[in-house]
């Protein structure tokens, strides 16, 4: 007769705050999460992802989330008690403050019941609800990073932490009666005593100075308590350690009080009210997609019949479409497709690449190779033409759970490549204009199928940029995000496809019933956004935004890719060489004033020279220690110390070295020699332009190493560079919004602006403007654009607050009209819920209204400035789509290169520099008609830095 024993059921207890402050400096001083309305996401992020892993990890029968409630005992009894847990920065509080209240909400959808009682903390409710899980004969598991905790395990207690080891890490670590002792030295029933006697930093509980962690267990090993240490004071050894407690018998006292849980509160363990069931899926679902956690939300998958009906409500018409996906894999068949793509005149396609061997991850449009194209001519109808589809090559058998392709299969089935002539017809529908294109993220395509040899025409629409007009701020404008999110659709993973990691397999060798269906539902959802968008961009009046300026950029901007740039290798070597022996000796100038070798990229290592050795005053902290961040070495430098100045320095040469020196001739495309960055019109919310793979909009100009790797790019041989730069374009803007009369009669003066609003700022004639005079004015006028307040100008200026804080009610004084643009500008946000530029771009700000100052104040400040930034990106744009145009009609050769902030720069012949300099400075200065003059820098030279 066999027994069957059933598994003790699990109460797990989670304490609260110490993972809510474990996710909220998770970040480690570095760039927190946000979502694209500004909103701090690190401590819902954090949790949502901890309670995912705790469900489908260890699957517990009862769970309670436990909070602090109130002002505790402890904190009565010691007052800095917790003291460094809670002084935050105002900006960082209400980051946290608002971060709880999500975790509220989350666990709410979660239907994990929130434990609490008013005036104790967590650890004692969970103290007591343990002992009393143990007496109703469940196992409990206490959750929590926290040190402390360990007094609570005995048998039938364990502690999990969730957080083991280096910080970011999800390793977890499991705490018994047989390994306790591991994480302090001490056994649980010793854990407080070695609390009070070494304190507890993250709690701010002080122990007995001069007593360390080792020190602390040597005397409880040997007397077995604090009080017989307190007992035997006079035969404590060594004399160092009977010093030290003598001196901190009251601080030992206070510290055990504060350390001990309690375990008795006036609190019940309802069993029945903490048995685990699902999630509210619907809510939770609202509450990620709010958040932006679209990994999350679509984890959350559509088999819940709440969330299907949701989505059906919201989406009644596309839950209705029938899909029909057809492979065209002969002449006759495509032949029917392109008359009847002709006939309804409008297509949605795309395309299926892959890259070419050896090609870096980068830049792929231009090193991947077209394997396919999926046409859809209506929701749900889609046509997947295979161009370039093979077997697996000598494999027996792929298989990636639904995929299996056996290496026996006969050879698949492909149309012509688009070369033959034979592909004609399709060919000349993707090059009619007269034929509508609809395509996601189309500048891709576009590329793809100009190396396969065609030339696209008559772009109508892009989703990507729809949505980006929609909403600029939105984390992701992607394909699967946009039909999650508005269409309530799951797209086919990539990897669904391919597989993942060593088992990838290129995309041409996926069996092609996969492919396409993988394929057509990109075409079919974009079509489907196509709908979903139009009427939306035609109702905020943004349509012909997106029909006069983005979409006509997207050629403009694909053949400056497409064309590239060159850069001279033999230079970049040279400053290879030069750079590694600059930062070696920047290397020994910092162990020189350190006094020792140590790793300097090491921040654990350098902690430990700036301020234990060197004894530097800490300027901020982060989950691991002191911070070393850029912020602080400044801070630290602007204070007169040596070291920090060099470490700036020493970063200053690794990242140029890394990010340009290494990165641009790696980039380097072998096939035309030329390094072709990527511009994405989708990223800023302002509407700039932003450039990637490499990113050249962040070579620095003011820099000695930033000026020589400018040099290092160079026209064809035998050319020239010409580059064409607007002059102070956002403060022109601002004189032209506001109408001020002081800055408009400044700019229609000419000369030097920053002198004119220094000599009206300070009261002074011209020729009496000093150059610090006109440099505060010109930080002033820039900080004025980006809402900067006096601590921010305080710092830039290197003066006290109340002194910047009088020149910025100076400056508002003297031009009166700026300051009611700019409170015009709060006015209209407030009112419409968005910022708009001259031409109507607009920027949604629901910050403006949130209860939260800091939260309002930062969205005031994009308020004031989004007009002015949005409005130069519009101007940079339409100046780049009116020097392209009379590049065309001039029939030159000349070819625009680069746009990089406020500057457009060509390569020419030299014959036609003279044509080409006025040509280039009447688009550029006629691209917006304003009250104040534009004008345009135009430099010719043998090199980017040269032509400035």
């Amino acid at each position: 007769m066999s027994v069957t024993t059933t598994p003790t059921p699990r109460l797990f207890l989670v304490d609260g705050y110490a993972l809510i402050y474990r996710a909220f400096h998770a970040t480690g001083g570095g760039r927190p999460l946000a979502t694209s309305r500004g909103e701090n996401t690190a401590i819902p992020w954090g949790i949502a992802n901890f309670l995912e892993r705790l469900r489908k990890t260890h699957h517990p029968e009862y769970l309670g989330w436990v909070h602090d409630a109130g002002l505790s005992d402890r904190e009565v009894m010691y007052s800095e008690y917790k003291a460094t847990r809670v002084s935050l920065e105002p900006e960082a509080q209400a980051d946290f403050d608002r971060g709880v209240e999500r975790v509220e909400t989350l666990l709410a959808a979660q239907r994990i019941p929130l434990l609490e009682l008013a005036g104790y903390e967590a650890d004692d409710v969970i103290a007591t609800l343990a002992l009393k899980g143990v007496a109703a004969g469940v196992e409990v598991v206490v959750v929590s990073p926290d040190k402390d905790l360990l007094q609570l395990v005995r048998p039938g207690i364990r502690i999990l932490n969730p957080y083991h080891g280096r910080p970011g890490a999800t390793t977890e670590k499991w705490y018994d009666l047989s390994n306790a002792a591991e994480r302090l030295g001490v056994p649980p029933e010793q854990v407080v005593d070695f609390l009070a006697l070494v304190g507890d930093t993250s709690d701010n509980v002080p122990g007995v100075k001069g007593i360390g962690e080792k020190g602390a267990v040597e005397l409880l090993t040997k007397w077995g308590s604090l009080d017989a240490i307190l007992a035997h004071v006079d035969e404590l050894t060594p004399p160092r350690a009977q010093k030290a407690i003598a001196a901190g018998i009251e601080s030992a006292k206070l510290s055990k009080a504060l350390v001990s849980a309690q375990y008795d509160l006036r609190i019940d363990l309802d069993l029945a009210a903490l048995i685990v069931e699902p999630p509210d899926v619907a809510t939770l679902r609202a509450l990620y997609v709010e958040l932006e956690f679209n990994t999350l939300a679509r984890s959350l998958g559509e088999a819940d019949a709440d969330a299907a009906a949701a989505a059906a409500v919201a989406q009644p018409a596309a839950a209705a479409i029938p899909t029909t996906y057809t492979t065209v894999d002969t002449l006759d068949a495509l032949h029917a497709l392109v008359a009847k793509a002709r006939a309804t005149g409008r297509i949605a396609f795309d395309t299926e690449t892959e890259l070419e061997p050896g090609a870096p991850p980068v830049v792929a449009a231009l090193r991947a190779n077209l394997v396919s194209i999926a046409i859809a001519l209506a929701p749900g109808e889609a046509y997947y033409l295979p161009l370039a589809h093979r077997t697996p090559g000598g494999q027996s058998m792929l298989d990636f759970g639904d995929i299996s392709v056996a290496a026996d299969t006969p050879v698949v089935r492909n149309l012509p490549p688009l070369t033959d002539a034979t592909m004609a017809p399709l060919v000349a529908l993707l090059e009619d204009p007269a034929v509508a294109k609809i395509a996601q993220n189309a500048k891709y395509d576009i590329l793809v199928l100009r190396r396969a040899g065609v030339r696209v025409r008559g772009l109508a629409f892009d989703t990507m940029l729809g949505s980006y007009l929609l909403e600029p701020g939105r984390r992701s404008h992607g394909l699967d995000a946009l039909a999650f999110e508005l269409l309530h659709h799951t797209m086919i993973p990539y990897d669904a496809v391919t597989g993942k990691g060593k088992q990838q397999i290129p995309f041409g060798e996926v069996a092609i019933e996969r492919a396409r269906d993988y394929s057509c539902e990109d075409a079919d959802y974009t079509w489907r956004l196509w709908e979903h968008f139009a009427p939306q961009l035609e109702a905020q009046g943004l349509t012909h935004l997106l029909t006069a300026l983005e979409l006509p950029l997207v050629d403009v901007l694909a053949e400056m890719e497409w064309v590239g740039v060159t850069i001279n290798l033999s230079w970049f070597a040279s400053l290879k060489t030069r750079f590694s022996a600059e930062r070696t000796l920047v290397e020994r100038r910092i162990w020189d004033e350190a006094g020792e070798e140590f790793n300097i990229n090491s921040n654990p290592q350098l902690r430990e020279i700036l301020f234990g050795k060197l004894g530097l005053p800490i300027k901020k902290k982060t989950a691991t220690g002191p911070s070393t961040d850029a912020s602080v070495l400044q801070e630290l430098a602007d204070e007169g110390h040596t070291l920090p100045v060099l470490l700036m320095e020493y970063r200053e040469l690794a990242k140029l070295e890394s990010t340009y020196l290494d990165a641009l001739p790696a980039l380097v495309n072998p096939r035309t020699g030329r390094l072709h960055t990527s511009y994405q019109q989708t990223v800023a919310a302002t509407g700039r332009l932003s450039s990637s793979d490499p990113n050249l909009q962040n070579i620095p100009i003011r820099t000695a190493v930033g000026r020589d790797i400018r040099r290092g790019f160079v026209p064809r041989e035998g050319w020239q560079f010409l580059a064409a730069d607007y002059s102070q374009i956002e403060l022109r803007l601002l004189a032209h919004l506001s109408q001020d009369p002081a800055f408009v009669t400044a700019f229609r003066a000419g000369g030097d602006i920053h002198r004119q609003t220094a000599a009206v700022i300070f009261g002074v004639e011209l020729d009496a403007v000093t150059s610090e005079m006109r440099a505060r004015a010109k930080t002033i006028n820039f900080a004025t654009i980006y809402g900067q307040g006096p601590f921010s100008l305080a710092k830039q200026l290197k003066i006290a607050q109340d002194e910047a804080k009088q020149f910025i009610n100076t400056y508002f004084e003297r031009f009166a009209g700026v300051r009611r643009y700019l409170d015009d500008c709060v006015r209209f946000a407030k009112e419409k819920g968005y910022a708009e530029t001259l031409i109507g771009r607009r920027r949604a700000i629901p910050e403006i209204k949130d209860r939260n100052f800091n939260v309002r104040a930062f969205g005031e400040r994009i308020a004031q400035n989004s007009p002015i930034q949005g409005s130069a990106a519009d101007l940079i744009k339409q100046a780049m789509l009116d020097v392209s145009a009379a590049l065309a009609a001039s029939g030159m050769t000349s070819t625009l290169l680069l746009q990089v902030h406020d500057e457009l720069v060509f390569e020419a012949p030299p014959e036609e520099l003279d044509a080409l300099r006025p040509l280039v400075q009447r688009a550029m200065e006629g691209a917006a008609t304003l009250s104040v003059p534009l004008v345009v820098d135009i430099g010719v030279g043998p090199n980017w830095l040269e032509a400035k």
